[in-house]
């Protein structure tokens, strides 16, 4: 069925004189049928060309918003290509919702929209939602406080967004997460049909950087397993059982806080963890009896478990919020002369890369819950001390 869409000015006859401006529609005509369809492009009468249907040159916008109108004739005939290709038909009301939709869309907040699927998200961590909600107070910074519509978002907007966190200062990955909370966000919306344009994040790359992580050594595992402690410094040997726990196991801090009695089960074997990580969401079997096995003894995670596991309790290690935990590692790693602070990520990427020289990396990638190969690489490091340690064993006949 044949549409014919042409543009038509002030189509109502509202204009009565030379100081009123009239509003530029577009007419599609289909099997006798005619619908008009605002382009809320209003512009006074000397300045419309009808038998061009175009605006003319005393206008002094006249390319801009000549190209704006072709865009909205071409959406039309795109979305009429769209469902010749379908074999669906295609009539005035299809015309119709699609700008109705268009204009609901192009009204709606992505700010509004981030805050409330955040909001609504009962699984994803308090932590990342904070860090949503800075890249939401970058954004604002960057538009000056102004609300910022999906209409608004494009190419250009992207672009300028990093360019103006260069120019803050922000480091490459701190640049590479907001482009990546901004991309996550755009793609939902996308699916609940809130963004008809393509991703525009993806037009714009933004690589992170990989930095030099560190890895505890033999030696530096060693000093923190030895560390003795007074009486009054029990907050620290527990911060530091839990590290070392992390350490045997590649546990995330939120798992190791979180670790319930119930999950321990006690084999003949030993001891074995039966679980749900939280970020992850996945099931979790992890024996721990041969994990960092002692010969004559119990392996040293099954160690730090007895020490700490009450049956009696919810959970295995006591209450301690992550903001003390980090503080306290700080000065064990002081303690220890360690150069570095540390947390329970490098914690979980030591067990990694000691892990990777003993077991296959699909056995590891399980071991640490991961979905994908390439994220396993990623925790494995093998630093200068530990290339060391290991050429001292070398037997070179």
């Amino acid at each position: 069925m044949k549409t014919d869409l042409s543009f038509v000015f002030d189509r109502k006859n509202t204009v009565k004189e030379p100081k009123q401006k009239g509003v530029i529609s577009l007419r599609a005509y289909q099997n006798g049928k005619v619908k008009y369809f605002s382009t809320k492009i209003e512009i006074y009468e000397k300045q419309w060309n009808s038998s061009r249907q175009e605006i003319n040159t005393r206008h002094a916008d006249m390319e801009a918003l000549n190209i704006q109108l072709q865009k909205f004739k071409s959406t039309i005939e795109n979305l009429k290509a769209e469902y010749y290709v379908k074999n669906k038909p295609f009539t005035l009301d299809v015309i119709k919702t699609h700008i109705k939709k268009k204009d609901t869309y192009n009204k709606h907040s992505y700010i509004e929209f981030v805050k409330s699927e955040l909001e609504a998200d009962t699984i994803l961590r308090a932590k990342t939602k904070i860090q949503h909600s800075n890249t939401i107070k970058k954004i604002k910074e960057f538009t000056e406080q102004k609300d910022l519509l999906f209409a608004e978002i494009n190419f250009d907007f992207i672009d300028r967004f990093i360019n103006f966190l260069r120019t803050k200062g922000f480091a490459q990955n701190t640049i590479h997460k907001h482009h990546k909370n901004i991309k996550k966000f755009i793609e939902i919306a996308i699916k609940k049909g809130l963004f008809e344009i393509d991703n525009p994040c993806k037009e714009v790359k933004v690589k992170s950087e990989e930095k030099p992580r560190n890895v505890l050594t033999v030696t530096e595992l060693s000093a923190v397993e030895n560390l003795k402690f007074e009486k009054h410094d029990h907050k620290f040997e527990q911060v530091r059982d839990m590290f070392l726990f992390a350490c045997y196991t590649g546990l995330r801090i939120s798992d190791v806080c979180a670790l319930k009695t119930e999950y321990v089960k006690e084999l003949e074997k030993g001891l074995e963890l039966n679980f749900t990580t939280i970020k992850a969401n996945k099931h979790a079997v992890m024996p721990l009896y041969m994990l960092f096995a002692v010969k004559d003894l119990k392996s040293k995670p099954e160690q730090i478990l007895i020490k700490y596991l009450n049956r009696d309790k919810e959970l295995v290690f006591p209450k301690i919020p992550e903001a003390f935990i980090n503080r306290h590692l700080k000065v064990i790693a002081s303690d220890t002369n360690i150069k570095f602070n540390l947390t329970f990520h490098i914690g979980r990427e030591t067990f990694a890369t000691y892990m990777a020289n003993k077991v296959p990396l699909g056995v590891l990638m399980k071991l640490l819950q991961h979905s994908d190969i390439k994220t396993t690489m990623r925790y494995v490091h093998i630093n200068e001390q530990m290339v060391k340690d290991q050429l001292i064993k070398v037997d070179w006949g």
